[in-house]
């Protein structure tokens, strides 16, 4: 549950959470900081001002008209290009793992809205100096436009010069597109949501050289990490045939370390789930928090699944089809069985493997509307045995399915 608002100081509200060392901070943080407007944001329900951030209605309309302009050229592109063409498929690499990521910012968007529609203060499981940081669903909405109108510049441009033939320019501004977004994240200043890019490459350090104390902010970014276990993995390879091919490699060498069925993609899989591993150890360690042992077994499943598919590769066919499938499988369904019983009766604190409690739900629910929650246990379980999908190489080919997952 979150704090309670119990009195208001003049425009702040100073809430009970059960915990003297966080009022204490509270009252630290907003005497150091000195400005109302900051004080107010650190209190109120969350994004209460996010109205005046929204984007004004004449540059929100040439941002859509641009898009639509770039997804159309894109379309066109995709409906000219022989399906089976050399050129298809590096539109393939260079651009499939780059959707789940815009889809990623656009429904974060969406649940920020809906909270803040609900004024549900999420904001107050952050770390109190993360929640002035935290963008409103305005902010990241502009976020997303930015994001989807670059990539779909580069897609759109990369068909029109494949279409033309110019392929070798095609190549190198898909090259320069991952370049660019690692520029616009790295950006220093304030200019572009600065503030929040410093946050993500500051959470996203912790994560990946986990020295210092688990924050929410970690753990949430983990988390999402581990769901774009898949274009994550795909990226890395593009960003390993882009550094070889001019660091001077030869061909074959980079085909061997470079593609899905080589060891590197299977580790940079198996990478997120280790971030989350290793914070739910360090949570154990620090805190005591003997659930935490049970959910560092739950990422720990991933390993066999991603191992036992990546031997497809590694393997003789009589091997793979004698033990190494039936081996996957079998880790499939367990870690799918387990990551869906955490989901429901550890997260989500749902009753439906507790027989005898009355309720497969909860008592104390958000909203009235009781079927959502049944379809989300049902959609859950469906979700949960499609994801064996994305920490398996050997259905890397299954283009849509891995896009919706």
């Amino acid at each position: 549950m979150g704090p309670k608002p119990t009195t208001r100081e003049g425009e702040v509200e100073v809430f009970e959470d059960g915990g003297e060392a966080q009022k204490e901070r509270e009252t630290e943080l907003v005497s150091l900081l000195g400005f109302r407007e900051v004080r107010e944001e650190l209190f109120m329900r969350p994004h209460e001002n996010a109205g005046d951030r929204e984007m004004r209605a004449s540059t929100l309309r040439a941002v859509v008209v641009l898009e639509a302009l770039a997804f159309l050229v894109t379309l066109l592109g995709l409906w000219y290009i022989p399906n089976d063409g050399e050129y298809i498929i590096i539109f393939r690499v260079f651009y499939f793992p780059l959707l789940p990521l815009v889809a990623m910012l656009w429904l974060w968007g969406v649940n920020v809205q809906v909270w803040t529609q609900f004024r549900l203060n999420y904001l107050k499981v952050f770390e109190v100096e993360d929640r002035v940081i935290l963008p409103c669903h305005e902010d990241v909405f502009k976020m997303a436009h930015i994001f989807s109108l670059i990539v779909l510049a580069s897609s759109s441009f990369f068909l029109f010069c494949t279409l033309f033939g110019f392929e070798i320019l095609a190549i190198r501004q898909a090259e320069l597109l991952y370049l660019i977004l690692i520029v616009l994240i790295l950006l220093p200043g304030d200019w572009i949501f600065g503030k929040q890019r410093r946050f993500f490459v500051s959470t996203l350090t912790r994560i990946a050289l986990p020295f210092w104390e688990v924050s929410f902010a970690d753990f949430l970014l983990a988390d999402v990490v581990t769901s774009l276990a898949r274009p994550l993995a795909d990226t890395a390879v593009v960003g390993c045939r882009i550094t070889s091919s001019y660091l001077g490699l030869g061909l074959r060498k980079t085909s061997d370390v470079c593609n899905a069925h080589s060891w590197t993609y299977s580790a940079a899989l198996a990478l997120p789930y280790a971030w989350r591993l290793v914070q739910c150890v360090k949570i154990y360690s620090s805190r005591g928090e003997r659930p935490q042992l049970a959910n560092a077994v739950k990422y720990f499943t991933a390993f066999p699944v991603i191992y036992f598919s990546a031997m497809k590769y590694h393997s003789p066919r009589e091997d793979w089809v004698g033990f190494y499938r039936p081996a996957w499988i079998a880790c499939a369904v367990l870690n799918s069985g387990f990551s869906y019983y955490w989901d429901i009766a550890r997260d989500w604190e749902f009753q439906l493997f507790s027989p005898g409690k009355g309720t497969v739900l909860r008592p104390d629910l958000v909203y009235e509307n009781k079927k959502g929650y049944r379809l989300a246990i049902l959609s859950n379980l469906v979700l949960r045995i499609s994801w064996t999908c994305k920490l398996s190489a050997q259905l890397r080919h299954m283009y849509g399915l891995s896009l919706v997952l």
